[in-house]
C-alpha cells in the first residue's frame, strides 16, 4: 500500500545548477511533510489541513511530457511544479549568462502548458561580503522585473543552510513555507483537472467501449492521492463510488443485457483464500495487476476492493466499522455471484466466507478500538464462521457419525488446493488458512474447531447483551453433542433456551423445547427431569391428543416410583379461591379462634386425562403485622427520616377472593414491596417524601443465564403448619370446583402461599403471589376497664367509678374470683357490702357467655397528702386487677386513674411591729359547678410546746368568724388568720410546730370530713426596724424633679440585745423613679447605741407621689468568722471573703413600706407660678 501511494507523489521538476540542486534535494525533501499546509479546496468544499510531500525529478521538455501534460490522463508521475535553482553573486553575473540560461528555461515551460514555476535564488554570505558598497539592484529584484510580472512571489531567495550561516535556518523556514504553498496550489489545480477527467470518463460508461477496469485504475489514482495528502475519509469515498459503481452494473445485468466487460468477471475463481489484510503483502498488489490485465474474476476483484476499504478503515482506527462492513460484504458477495452465473467448485463459497470472516477478526481484534461497540459485529462474524465450517464439515463428510468416502476426500482436496497463505511469512502463526486446513483434516480437529468458534461466538454475544442469539448457538451446540453421543452436555443449553422461552412467552418453541429435553433427559437416565418435562408437554393443549396421552401415560407411570416436586401452574392452576370469613367482626377478612374455616375454589386441570389426588390443599403462613415497624426516627444530614411505613394496596384490591396469576398481566404478578419515607427539618416541618423499596437488590438483580433447572420448573416447597385441605378426590380435565378446610386454632394474620395436589409420589405445587388473599383469625381477649364521670377524680372525697369486664371471645364456665388491689394512698369499697374501705378488695365473677359485658360499680378515696405542693396537682394511682385468665405471672392488669386534688394550702407569716400574724391559704382547684364548702378552721401547737418555761404565756387570737362557712372553687380562694400572742421577747426564738385543721366537703354531700396541715414557725421575733425619710436640700420648701435632696435611713433595735452585730442595709431605687447619687450600700455596727442614721443623697427623676426607695437589711459576716447562728455549718471555701446573710421574714420591720413622697415638677425656665407654689 505504500508503494501504490508514494507513485501519486506530486512531481517538482528542477532545472538550473544541479549540482547546487543535489546538494538541497534531501533537507528539501525531508522538510516539506514537517508541517501540514491549508488546502482550500474548490466547489465549496471546507478547506482541510493535509501534509505534503514530493519527488523531484530533472526538467525534460520532449514530446511525451508535452502530451502527457496536456491530456492528463494519469495523476501519478504528473509533473505539477516546474523549478529553477541558480546561484548568482551580482548582477553583472546575472546579465552576462543567468539570465539567457532562465529564458531558455522558460521558454520551454510555456511549451507543456504549465503555468505553476519557481525561481529560486541561493545565496551565501561570501558574496555579500566582497561587495562592500551596496549595489542599487540586487539580483533577486533583475529576476522579478525581468520574469515575474505580476507574479512576483513566484521568485524566491534563500540562504543556503548547508554552509550553516547564521539567518540560514529562518530563511530556510520561510522558503519551506512558500514551497509548500506553491505545490499545494500547483497539485490542487492538476487534482482539480484530474477529477474532471474521472467525471467525463463516468458519463461515459453507457459507450460501447468503456471499461470498468480502466476507469477502476483512473478512479482509484484519485484515491492514492487523498491517502497521500493523509485524508482517508476522501480515499474511502472513491473506493466506495466504486464499489456502488459496481454494484449497480452487476444489478442491471440481471434485468438488461450486460456490458461486454462484465464479461470477464464471470470467470471462475481458482483461489478461495479469503480477503487478505495485511498492507505489506504482495497478494493485493497480484490483484491489482490482474485488474490491469483485465484477467481477473469478481472474487479477485471483491478481495482488492474490500482490502483497499479495511487498510483505509485501520489506519483511521475503526476495526470495528471494518467488521461492520464485512457482513454486507459477504452478503453482496454471494448475491453477484448468484446474479453472475459464476461457477464455483462446490464448497468454494462456504470456505472462502469462513477465511474472510476469520481474517476479519484476527486484524480487527488486534487494533487498539475494538470496544464494546463493535462486538455486536464481531458476535455476528464468529456465529456466521461457526456456520460456515459446519457447512465445510457436512460436504466434507467431518459431522460426527458421518462417513468419509471418495467424494468427501476429493472434495477436501479441491478445496484444499484453492487456498493459500498469500505468501505473507511474517503473519501470525497459525494463520486461518492452517486453522482451516487442520480442521479439515479430520474429524476430531474439526469438532475441536467447530466447538471454539461456538464458543467464542456464544460468549461474544452474552458480553454484548444479545442472549437470545447465544441461546440459538447453544441449540446448536446441544444438538451437536447429541451428534457426538454426549447427551448430558446438551442439557445445559437445552435449559438455557428454555428459560430464554418462558422469560419472553414463546409457548410453541418452548414445547419444542420441552420435546427435545424429555428425550434427553429420557438417553441419560433422568427420571425425576424427566417426569417434569412429560408433565409440560401433556399439559399444553397445543399439542396433538396423541403426543399429550403419550406423555401423560410416561407421567403416570413414573409418579409410582419417583418422588418429586413440580411447579403446576402451567398443569394445575389455582383459579380462583374465595373464603367464608365471619361478617359479625368488627375487623375485615377474619374469622373467630377456634372455628372453622372453609374456601371455594376452581381448579383448573390441563392435563388430557384425570389425575387421583390424595390431598389437594392451599397452604397459609404466618406475617408479622409491618404496622408495627417503621415508627423509628433517624437523623441524616440534619434532617429525620421515618423510615419503613409500609405503602398496601387499597382495600378494594384486598378482596376477598384470588385470581389466577394466568388471567392478569404477567407484569403485574406480585405486588413490588414499597415504603414510605418522610425527610423531616430539624423544626419538625416536612423536607421532603421518598418511596422506598426494601428489596431493590433482590428485584433489579442480575439474571442467571446458567443453572440446572429454569425458573419455571424450579420450585421449592415451603414449610407450614396450617392448610385448606380436602382429601381422596379426582381432578378431571377443565374446571373443578373444590372446597377446603381448616381449624383456626392459633390467633394471627395468614396469607395464602402454595396450592399443593398429592397424586402417589408426585407434589404439583403453584405458589400464589397475585393477588395475596390474607386471613386473620381473631381471639378477643377478655379485658377489664375502669370508667370514670365526666368529671375528674377529686382526692379526699368518696368517688364513684364503674370496673367493666368483657369477656371477648372466652366463655366463663364456672365463677372465677378478681382481687382488685390499690397503690399506696387509695383505698377501695364495694357498694353495698359492709366491709370499710380497703387497698384490697375480692371480687366474685359468675359465669358469663362470650362477648358478655358486665359492670361492677366501685367507690374509691385518695389522701390528699398531696394538696401542700404548689406543682403536683395530680396524683397517678393504680388499680392493680389480678386476672386468673393472663397468661403471664403474675397476672397482673394495671389500670391507671389519675387523682385530683381539689384545693391547696398554703402558710404564711406577717408581722405588724412586734405584733405576728399566721396566715392560712386555701387555693381552690375545682371548677365552680364542684364547690367545696369549708368550716371550723383551728390552729393548735402541741402540749409539749407549753411545758417550755418561755412559751408559757402562747396562745392563738382567731379573728375568724366563729361559725362562718367558706365556700372556695377556682375563682374562689378563702384566707384564715390567727394573732400569736404572749410569745417572748428575746434573740433567738424557739420553733414552733402548729397544726392547721378544718372541715370540708364537696357541696352537696352531707358528710364533713376533716384536713388537718402541719406547718413551721420559726424566726418570727422581731429585731430591727428601718424608717426612711426624703427631704429637701436647705434652701429648698418642697422636693421637685431633677432636684438633689436627702434621703435619711434610721435602723432601730428592737431588743437591744445585737449592738455589737455588724449589719449591712442596700438601697434598692426603682431607675425609673429614682437616682441614688453615690453609694447605695453600705456596712454599720450598732454597738453602743439602739439606732444608727445614714443620710444619702437621691434624686427623683419624674414629678407625683412617688413610693419610697426600698432598703434592704442584712446581717453582714466579715472574712475568717462563723455565723452567729451556732447551728450554722461554716462554708470552708467561702471563709476567707465576707457574705451576707439575709434575715427571715418577721425579724426585720419596715415601718415606710409602701409610704410615698409627693414631688413637684421641674421648675420652668420662666420660674415656677403661683399656682404651682400654692398647689405644692
Amino acid at each position: 500500500m505504500c508503494r501504490m501511494s508514494s507513485k501519486t507523489q506530486p512531481v517538482i521538476t528542477y532545472s538550473g545548477d544541479t549540482q547546487l540542486f543535489s546538494s538541497l534535494e534531501l533537507v528539501t525533501s525531508q522538510g516539506l511533510p514537517q508541517e501540514t499546509v491549508e488546502w482550500k479546496r474548490s466547489y465549496g468544499r471546507p478547506p482541510r489541513a493535509v501534509t505534503l510531500s514530493a519527488s523531484f525529478q530533472p526538467f525534460k521538455a520532449d514530446n511525451n511530457v508535452c502530451k502527457e501534460q496536456k491530456g492528463l490522463k494519469r495523476l501519478s508521475g504528473s509533473q505539477v511544479l516546474h523549478t529553477y535553482w541558480v546561484e548568482c553573486p551580482d548582477v553583472d553575473t546575472y546579465k552576462a549568462s543567468v539570465r539567457e540560461n532562465i529564458q531558455a528555461w522558460f521558454t520551454q515551460i510555456k511549451l507543456v502548458e504549465c503555468s505553476d514555476w519557481l525561481i529560486i535564488l541561493v545565496e551565501t554570505s561570501d558574496s555579500k561580503k566582497s561587495n562592500k558598497i551596496l549595489p542599487r539592484t540586487t539580483v533577486l529584484d533583475k529576476v522579478k522585473n525581468d520574469f515575474g510580472g505580476k507574479t512576483t512571489e513566484r521568485c524566491l531567495s534563500v540562504v543556503d543552510p548547508v554552509k550553516g550561516e547564521t539567518k540560514s535556518s529562518e530563511s530556510w523556514q520561510t522558503f519551506l513555507f512558500r514551497l509548500r504553498q506553491a505545490l499545494m496550489a500547483a497539485f490542487s489545480r492538476t487534482l482539480t483537472k484530474f477529477e474532471e477527467t474521472v467525471r467525463t470518463q463516468r458519463e461515459r460508461r453507457n459507450e460501447l467501449n468503456w471499461n470498468f477496469c480502466n476507469y477502476f485504475l483512473l478512479q482509484e489514482e484519485l484515491a492514492f492521492a487523498f491517502e497521500m495528502l493523509g485524508l482517508y475519509d476522501e480515499a474511502l469515498v472513491q473506493y466506495d463510488e466504486l464499489d456502488a459503481l459496481f454494484t449497480q452494473f452487476v444489478l442491471n445485468s440481471a434485468v438488461g443485457d450486460a456490458p461486454d466487460w462484465l464479461l470477464a468477471f464471470q470467470a471462475t475463481p481458482n483461489n478461495w483464500s479469503g480477503v487478505c489484510l495485511n498492507p505489506k503483502s504482495p497478494f493485493n498488489l497480484e490483484l491489482r495487476q490482474k485488474i490491469q490485465d483485465h484477467t481477473m474474476s469478481v472474487v479477485d476483484f471483491r478481495n482488492y476492493l474490500f482490502a483497499r476499504q479495511s487498510a483505509l478503515l485501520l489506519i483511521s482506527s475503526k476495526p470495528a466499522e471494518v467488521a461492520r462492513r464485512c457482513l454486507s460484504y459477504v452478503q453482496s458477495y454471494m448475491y453477484e455471484l448468484k446474479l453472475l452465473n459464476v461457477n464455483t467448485v462446490d464448497g468454494a463459497i462456504p470456505t472462502w466466507i469462513l477465511l474472510t470472516c476469520l481474517q476479519v477478526l484476527s486484524t480487527c481484534q488486534s487494533h487498539v478500538g475494538a470496544s464494546g461497540a463493535s462486538m455486536e459485529s464481531f458476535a455476528l462474524l464468529w456465529n456466521m464462521a461457526k456456520d460456515k465450517l459446519f457447512e465445510l464439515g457436512r460436504k466434507c463428510g467431518l459431522l460426527p457419525g458421518a462417513s468419509v468416502g471418495s467424494a468427501e476426500l476429493h472434495c477436501v482436496v479441491t478445496l484444499s488446493s484453492g487456498i493459500t497463505d498469500y505468501g505473507d511469512e511474517s503473519a501470525i502463526r497459525p494463520t486461518p488458512v492452517d486453522k482451516l486446513k487442520e480442521a479439515l483434516s479430520s474429524s476430531q480437529a474439526f469438532t475441536r474447531h467447530y466447538l471454539e468458534l461456538s464458543e467464542l461466538a456464544m460468549g461474544t454475544f452474552k458480553h454484548c447483551g444479545r442472549l437470545r442469539s447465544a441461546r440459538l448457538i447453544g441449540r446448536d451446540l446441544s444438538r451437536f453433542y447429541l451428534q457426538l453421543d454426549q447427551p448430558q452436555k446438551s442439557v445445559s443449553f437445552l435449559l438455557d433456551l428454555l428459560r430464554g422461552y418462558q422469560e419472553e412467552n414463546w409457548p410453541l418453541l418452548k414445547i419444542d423445547t420441552h420435546i427435545e429435553l424429555a428425550e434427553v433427559f429420557l438417553k441419560i437416565g433422568d427420571r425425576v427431569r424427566f417426569i417434569e418435562a412429560s408433565a409440560n408437554i401433556a399439559s399444553y393443549t397445543g399439542l396433538n391428543s396423541e403426543t399429550r396421552m403419550k406423555y401423560f401415560n410416561y407421567l403416570l407411570q413414573s409418579a409410582k416410583d419417583e418422588f418429586r416436586s413440580i411447579n403446576c401452574s402451567s398443569m394445575i392452576d389455582l383459579v380462583d379461591m374465595r373464603i367464608d370469613f365471619d361478617t359479625s367482626l368488627d375487623e375485615p377478612c377474619s374469622v373467630l379462634c377456634d372455628s372453622t374455616v372453609s374456601a371455594d375454589v376452581e381448579v383448573l386441570s390441563h392435563f388430557p386425562g384425570p389425575v387421583n389426588c390424595s390431598e389437594v390443599a392451599v397452604t397459609v403462613k404466618a406475617v408479622k403485622n409491618a404496622a408495627t415497624e417503621g415508627s423509628k426516627l433517624s437523623k441524616t444530614n440534619g434532617k429525620k427520616s421515618v423510615a419503613d411505613k409500609s405503602i398496601e394496596p387499597a382495600e378494594s384490591e384486598k378482596a376477598h377472593s384470588y385470581i389466577s396469576s394466568q388471567n392478569v398481566n404477567s407484569s403485574s404478578n406480585e405486588y413490588i414491596p414499597i415504603k414510605q419515607q418522610l425527610h423531616l427539618k430539624q423544626d419538625g416541618s416536612l423536607s421532603s417524601v421518598a418511596l422506598v423499596c426494601p428489596s431493590a437488590q433482590q428485584l433489579l438483580g442480575r439474571k442467571v443465564s446458567h443453572g440446572l433447572l429454569p425458573t419455571e420448573l424450579s420450585v421449592t416447597k415451603e414449610e407450614y403448619s396450617h392448610k385448606l385441605s380436602l382429601t381422596d378426590m379426582t381432578i378431571t380435565p377443565g374446571v373443578n370446583r373444590l372446597t377446603l378446610k381448616m381449624k383456626a386454632d392459633h390467633e394471627g394474620t395468614y396469607v395464602v402461599s402454595q396450592f399443593l395436589a398429592c397424586s402417589e409420589q408426585l407434589e404439583f405445587i403453584q405458589s400464589i403471589s397475585c393477588p395475596k388473599l390474607s386471613l386473620t383469625v381473631v381471639e378477643v381477649m377478655p379485658s377489664v376497664t375502669v370508667i370514670k364521670s365526666r368529671e375528674d377524680l377529686l382526692a379526699g372525697t368518696e368517688q364513684e367509678v364503674e370496673l367493666v369486664i368483657r369477656t371477648g371471645s372466652t366463655a366463663f364456665k364456672k365463677e372465677k374470683t378478681l382481687r382488685l388491689c390499690s397503690s399506696r394512698g387509695l383505698t377501695i369499697h364495694l357498694p353495698n357490702t359492709d366491709t370499710p374501705f380497703q387497698r384490697e378488695v375480692d371480687l366474685l365473677l359468675r359465669p358469663m357467655a362470650a362477648f358478655e359485658t358486665v359492670t361492677y360499680p366501685l367507690k374509691i378515696m385518695a389522701d390528699l397528702g398531696f394538696t401542700t405542693s404548689k406543682e403536683a396537682t395530680f396524683v397517678e394511682h393504680k388499680l392493680s386487677v389480678h386476672c386468673p385468665w393472663l397468661s403471664k405471672t403474675p397476672p397482673l392488669l394495671d389500670l391507671p386513674l389519675n387523682v385530683y386534688a381539689p384545693f391547696t394550702v398554703q402558710y404564711k407569716l406577717h408581722t405588724a411591729y412586734t405584733k405576728k400574724f399566721v396566715n392560712i391559704h386555701i387555693q381552690g382547684l375545682t371548677p365552680s359547678s364542684r364547690t367545696l364548702e369549708f368550716q371550723n378552721p383551728n390552729v393548735l401547737l402541741p402540749d409539749s410546746t407549753y411545758k417550755n418555761p418561755a412559751l408559757s404565756k402562747l396562745e392563738w387570737k382567731n379573728l375568724n368568724g366563729s361559725f362562718q362557712s367558706l365556700k372556695i372553687s377556682q375563682e374562689q380562694p378563702a384566707n384564715y388568720l390567727w394573732e400569736l400572742c404572749g410569745a417572748p421577747v428575746q434573740y433567738e426564738m424557739p420553733l414552733l410546730k402548729a397544726e392547721f385543721s378544718v372541715e370540708y366537703r364537696l357541696d352537696g354531700s352531707v358528710d364533713w370530713k376533716k384536713f388537718s396541715f402541719n406547718f413551721d414557725i420559726a424566726d418570727y421575733a422581731t429585731l430591727f426596724t428601718v424608717r426612711s425619710r426624703v427631704e429637701p436640700v436647705k434652701g429648698n420648701d418642697f422636693l421637685r424633679a431633677g432636684s438633689l435632696c436627702h434621703m435619711t435611713l434610721t435602723v432601730s433595735d428592737v431588743l437591744q440585745q445585737a449592738s455589737s452585730a455588724a449589719l449591712m442595709y442596700e438601697v434598692l431605687a426603682d431607675q425609673a423613679l429614682w437616682a441614688v447619687c453615690g453609694r447605695t450600700a453600705g456596712v454599720f455596727s450598732m454597738e453602743g447605741s439602739s439606732k444608727h442614721s445614714v443620710t444619702l443623697d437621691v434624686m427623683p427623676l419624674v414629678c407625683g407621689f412617688l413610693p419610697l426607695p426600698a432598703v434592704r437589711l442584712s446581717r453582714y459576716i466579715p472574712a475568717e468568722q462563723k455565723p452567729k447562728d451556732g447551728n450554722r455549718k461554716p462554708d470552708l471555701a467561702a471563709a476567707s471573703l465576707p457574705r451576707l446573710e439575709p434575715f427571715s421574714a418577721g425579724q426585720v420591720y419596715n415601718w415606710s413600706k409602701a409610704q410615698q413622697v409627693h414631688v413637684l415638677a421641674a421648675p420652668s425656665n420662666n420660674g415656677p407660678t403661683s399656682l404651682d407654689t400654692s398647689n405644692s
